[in-house]
């Protein structure tokens, strides 16, 4: 569960450290399979419909949602790593760092998709077109390897490590 805080007319996400570790491993589930979904749409948009414009909005918008995900899996699952399986971490830790790639790919690389296609009159023509859509196609499929990656290494030795049975 996820506690919102209203300040400047945005709402903030808050780590709920009261959730119960299985309950929230089940709704980081969740969270993949819908950000599962999204990514199929990013796909339909550059690869089938050619429009990037399209699917930089959809990454986006998902944007905010993923980065929070990131921050809860590090803030409560690693924590719970690291007191407890601590012998077993290097493998989930190094699953854990991988978030760096991708909150630069949603804060760098994403801007400057987003820039060059509204700066380029002859954008989905050009090559940067072709490298961008190469780069989007890369971050969609490092991120699902990621997510299946938490889902069977981490996930797992989390749940081990609050003894826990999956």
């Amino acid at each position: 569960m996820i506690d919102n805080k209203h300040s400047n007319n945005k709402i903030r996400k808050r780590i709920n450290f009261d959730e119960p570790i299985a309950d929230m491993i089940e709704r980081l589930k969740s969270e993949h399979h819908n950000f599962e979904n999204k990514l199929h749409e990013v796909e339909d948009a550059i690869n089938s419909d050619k429009d990037i414009a399209y699917a930089t909005k959809i990454i986006s918008n998902m944007s905010e949602s993923i980065i929070h995900h990131a921050v809860e899996e590090e803030a409560r699952l690693l924590r719970v790593i690291m007191h407890k399986a601590k012998a077993e971490s290097f493998e989930s830790i190094k699953i854990m760092q991988e978030h760096n790639w991708v909150i630069n790919f949603l804060k760098i690389d994403l801007n400057k998709i987003a820039n060059r296609k509204t700066l380029d009159l002859e954008y989905s023509s050009s090559l940067k077109y072709i490298e961008d859509t190469k780069l989007i196609n890369e971050f969609i499929s490092n991120l699902r390897e990621h997510f299946i990656e938490e889902e069977q290494i981490v996930f797992p030795l989390v749940l081990k490590a609050e003894n826990i049975s999956s």
